[in-house]
C-alpha cells in the first residue's frame, strides 16, 4: 500500500491523475446508463446497438483514463509508445468491456451477472498491461509480481462487485453506486500495477524514430475522449428528443382517455397528468400543478366527501409501504361513480387511475332488480303450485279417502272395479301433483336432503313390492336383486331414494309389455350402484338426448300409447345430482333399456335397534282422537277412517277451538289441519304444548294433516312440537299406521 502512495505522490502529476479519474468516472457513469437502457430494451436491434455503444464508451473511455494517467506518469527517461500495441491495447479494451457488460443484459442472473464483472475488470488489466508492453524507453522493465496479481485481483472483484450493485440496487442508486465501485476498481488496478513497474535505465537502448511521443499521444487521447463523450451525449440526446416525441403522442392518446391518470414520483409529488384528471381535481377546488404533494390531493378529496378519511389512510399507508392501494368505489357530486386505484411503480412512485364505472354501477343495479325480480317470479309460482296443490288435494282427500274406505267393504265385482278406477286415478292425479312440487322446489334450489339410517335391502324390496301386482297384471316378471355385500345399512335420504327408483320402476312397467323388469344393487367399497332394466320398447340417441329435460315425453305424439307429464326422470336427476350421483342410461331401440346411478353410501358400523310390532286400536273408547279440521269433507273423511278401525274421535273446526278441546282434557292424539280461520295449526299445535309444559301433562301426540305438504311445511310444524306429519289424501293405512303405535302403547299402559 505505501508503495503505491508513494507511486502516486511522487511519481505522477497530480493534476493529470485528477483529469484521468474524471475522464473514469464519466465514463464508468454512461456506460452503466447505456447498460440499463440495454436491459429495457427488451430483445431488438436497440438492445445491440446499446450494448455496442456501452461497450465503445466504456473501453475507449478506461483506455483513455489509463493514457492520461501515463501521461501523468513521470520517470525522468525518454519514452515513447509502440503504435499497434498502443492500438490493440484499445481494441482489448473495448471488446472484452462490451463483453462484460453485454453478459448480464442477455442472461441477468446472479452468476451470469459476477462474471460479467470480472470479465469487465480482467479486460482493463488486459489493456493496462498491454498498454505498458508498448511503452518504449531507454530502460529495462520489469515487474513486481505480488503487485501485478494484486492489481488483477483488485479490477476483477472490484468490477464484479460493480456489476452485482447494478444488479441488485434499484433507482438512482442502481448506476451511481455501481459506477463509483468501478472507478475504484480501474483507479486501484492502474495505480497498484503501476507500483508493480521497475525501470532500469539502459543508455545503450535506442528508441526507435516510428513510436508515438508523449505530445502526440496526448492529443490523441484527449481527442478520442471527446469523440466518444460527445457521441455518446449526442446519442443520449437523441434518445431522450425521441422520448419526449414519444411521450407527446403519449400524452395526446391519454388525454382522449375517459380515464383519469396521474403520475407520482418517489417523493410523492405529481409529474405528470391527462386532461380527464385535471377536470377531475377542480371539481373539488384543485388548479393541478407539477410538484402537487399526493397528500394534499387526498385531504381535499377528504374535504368534498368523496372519500373518508379511514380510506385515505389506509391509502397512504399502502403507499407507504410500497403496496397497490386497495380500489375503492366514490360517487361524484354530479352522480357518476369513479373507480380509485392506485400502483406502486419500481422507481418508488405511483400511478393514480379514477375509472368512470357508472354504466357498470347501472347494469349491476339492473342485474340486481331483474335478479330479484326472477327470484319473486320463483317465489310466486312456487307459492301458487303450493297454494294450487292445497286446493286440489283437499277434495281430492275426500275422493281418495272414501275410495279407501270403499275398498274395504264388501263390493260385488262391477263395484270393486269402479272403486279401482277411482283410487288409480286419484293416485295419478297425487303423484302428478307431487311431481310438480318438487319440480318447484329443485328449480327454486331449497331442496334438501335428509340423511337416515336405511336398510337398503328393505327400501329397494319395499319399492319392489310397490309395483309387483301392476307388472303381474301385465304378464311382466320384476325381480329384485340385491348383493350379499349391499346388504346392510346406510345413511341416505330413504325418502327421496326410493322416490327415484319408484319412478325408475312405474316407467320400466309402463314402457315394457313383454319380458322382465330388473332392480338390482350392487356394493363397490363405498359406493352403492342402483340400477332398472327392462326389456321393454327402448330408444334411440336423439331420444336419450332430451329425456332427462323437463316435460319431455318419450312418445309425444296425438298417438301415444303412454300417459305422463314428462317431470319423473327430469326430477328424478337431479335428485340423483343433489345426493352426489349422475343419472345415465343405455338403450337401444327394441332390447329394452337400463337407468344406473351411483352414490357414496358407506355401510354403517352399527344396525339401529329395530321398532316392535305396533298392535291395533283396541275397543271403542279406550283411545279417542281429536280432529281440527275447517274442511267439512276433511272431518267427515278423518272420521270414517278412524270408525272403520274403532277409535272414537271429536271434531273442531278451527285452531282456538281445538287448544280448547284438547286442554280440556279426554284425548289420547290430535289430527291438526294448517289452514284455518281463528288459528293457524301451528299456533295450536304450539299452545298446546305450552299447555302440557305448563300443567306437567305427558305429551300428546299431535299430528299435522295438511294438504300442503312441501318441506318447510314439514319442518315448521315439527318446530312448533308435532309428531309427524300426514299428507292429504289420506288413505287409511297412512294414518292408522301413525296412530298405531301410541294406541298399543295407551293399551299397555
Amino acid at each position: 500500500m505505501f508503495a503505491v502512495l508513494m507511486c502516486i505522490t511522487q511519481e505522477h502529476d497530480l493534476r493529470l491523475v485528477v483529469v484521468a479519474a474524471l475522464i473514469c468516472a464519466i465514463a464508468c457513469s454512461a456506460a452503466f446508463g447505456f447498460h440499463l437502457r440495454a436491459q429495457r430494451a427488451g430483445p431488438s436491434a436497440m438492445r445491440w446497438a446499446w450494448i455496442a455503444l456501452t461497450g465503445l464508451v466504456a473501453g475507449s473511455g478506461v483506455w483513455a483514463t489509463h493514457f492520461i494517467a501515463m501521461l501523468a506518469y513521470r520517470p525522468s527517461l525518454p519514452m515513447g509508445y509502440d503504435l499497434a500495441g498502443t492500438a490493440a491495447s484499445l481494441a482489448t479494451a473495448i471488446i472484452g468491456m462490451g463483453a462484460g457488460f453485454a453478459l448480464p443484459v442477455l442472461q441477468p442472473r446472479r452468476g451470469v451477472v459476477v462474471a460479467g464483472g470480472a470479465i469487465t475488470g480482467l479486460s482493463v488489466g488486459a489493456m493496462h498491461f498491454m498498454g505498458i508492453a508498448a511503452v518504449r524507453a531507454q530502460a529495462l522493465i520489469g515487474w513486481d509480481y505480488p503487485y501485478v496479481w494484486a492489481a488483477i485481483v483488485l479490477g476483477a472483484v472490484g468490477a464484479a462487485a460493480s456489476f452485482f450493485a447494478c444488479h441488485r440496487l434499484t433507482g438512482r442508486r442502481q448506476w451511481t453506486v455501481a459506477a463509483g465501485l468501478l472507478v475504484l476498481a480501474i483507479v486501484a488496478l492502474h495505480f497498484t500495477a503501476m507500483a508493480a513497474v521497475r525501470l532500469t535505465p539502459d543508455p545503450r537502448l535506442a528508441l526507435p524514430p516510428e513510436l508515438v511521443q508523449r505530445g502526440a499521444l496526448a492529443i490523441a487521447t484527449v481527442g478520442l475522449a471527446a469523440v466518444i463523450l460527445t457521441s455518446a451525449a449526442a446519442l443520449i440526446w437523441m434518445e431522450r428528443v425521441g422520448r419526449r416525441a414519444t411521450l407527446s403522442g403519449l400524452r395526446g392518446a391519454l388525454d382522449v382517455l375517459s380515464a383519469a391518470l396521474g403520475f407520482f414520483d418517489a417523493q410523492g409529488r405529481l409529474v405528470s397528468w391527462n386532461r380527464a384528471y385535471a377536470v377531475l381535481l377542480t371539481q373539488f377546488g384543485l388548479t393541478v400543478e407539477e410538484g402537487m404533494r399526493r397528500q394534499a390531493i387526498g385531504d381535499a378529496c377528504i374535504r368534498a366527501g368523496w372519500v373518508t378519511q379511514d380510506a385515505e389512510i389506509e391509502r397512504q399507508s399502502a403507499y407507504y409501504h410500497g403496496e397497490a392501494a386497495p380500489p375503492i368505489q366514490v360517487c361524484l357530486p354530479d352522480g357518476r361513480w369513479m373507480q380509485h386505484e392506485a400502483f406502486v411503480t419500481s422507481d418508488g412512485g405511483a400511478v393514480t387511475v379514477l375509472i368512470d364505472i357508472t354504466q357498470q354501477h347501472e347494469a349491476a343495479r339492473a342485474l340486481a332488480e331483474a335478479r330479484d325480480a326472477a327470484e319473486a317470479a320463483n317465489r310466486a309460482k312456487s307459492h301458487f303450485l303450493a297454494n294450487m296443490s292445497h286446493e286440489i288435494r283437499t277434495p281430492l282427500n275426500g275422493v281418495l279417502g272414501v275410495a279407501d274406505l270403499l275398498a274395504v267393504t264388501e263390493l260385488s265385482g262391477r263395484q270393486r272395479e269402479l272403486v279401482d278406477v277411482i283410487q288409480t286415478s286419484g293416485g295419478l292425479l297425487n303423484a302428478l301433483l307431487t311431481d310438480l312440487l318438487d319440480l318447484a322446489r329443485v328449480e327454486a334450489g331449497v331442496a334438501e336432503l335428509r340423511p337416515e339410517a336405511t336398510d337398503i335391502a328393505a327400501l329397494v324390496s319395499a319399492v319392489g313390492r310397490l309395483f309387483a301386482a301392476r307388472a303381474e297384471q301385465k304378464g311382466l316378471e320384476l325381480r329384485v336383486e340385491v348383493d350379499a355385500d349391499a346388504m346392510g345399512w346406510a345413511a341416505c335420504d330413504a325418502i327421496r331414494l326410493r322416490q327415484v327408483l319408484g319412478n325408475l320402476v312405474s316407467n320400466a312397467v309402463k314402457f315394457t309389455e313383454a319380458g322382465e323388469v330388473v332392480l338390482s344393487v350392487l356394493r363397490d367399497g363405498d359406493r352403492l350402484t342402483f340400477q332398472v332394466r327392462d326389456t321393454g320398447l327402448g330408444f334411440d340417441a336423439a331420444a336419450k338426448a332430451q329425456l332427462f329435460g323437463r316435460f319431455q315425453l318419450g312418445d309425444d305424439s296425438a298417438t301415444r300409447k303412454h300417459g305422463g307429464a314428462g317431470l319423473g326422470l327430469a326430477i328424478c336427476q337431479e335428485y340423483v345430482r343433489l345426493m352426489g350421483g349422475e343419472l345415465d342410461c343405455v338403450s337401444a331401440l327394441g332390447q329394452g333399456s337400463a337407468f344406473a346411478f351411483s352414490l357414496d353410501l358407506p355401510a354403517l358400523a352399527e344396525t339401529p335397534a329395530a321398532v316392535g310390532p305396533g298392535v291395533a286400536p283396541g275397543a271403542p273408547g279406550q283411545f279417542r282422537v281429536l280432529v281440527v279440521d275447517d274442511n267439512a269433507v276433511n272431518r267427515q273423511v278423518l272420521g270414517l277412517i278412524l270408525d272403520s278401525v274403532g277409535i272414537e274421535h271429536a271434531e273442531v273446526e278451527n285452531g282456538r277451538d281445538g287448544v280448547e278441546a284438547a286442554t280440556a282434557g279426554g284425548f289420547d292424539a290430535v289430527l291438526m289441519d294448517i289452514q284455518m280461520p281463528v288459528m293457524d295449526g301451528f299456533e295450536a299445535t304450539r299452545r298446546i304444548r305450552g299447555w302440557e309444559k305448563d300443567a306437567g301433562r305427558p305429551r300428546m301426540p299431535i299430528y299435522i294433516v295438511s294438504a300442503n305438504c312441501l318441506q318447510e311445511h314439514v319442518d315448521a310444524g315439527i318446530a312448533a312440537g308435532a309428531d309427524g306429519h300426514i299428507s292429504k289424501p289420506v288413505s287409511v293405512a297412512q294414518l292408522v299406521g301413525a296412530l298405531e303405535p301410541h294406541a298399543a302403547a295407551k293399551l299397555a299402559a
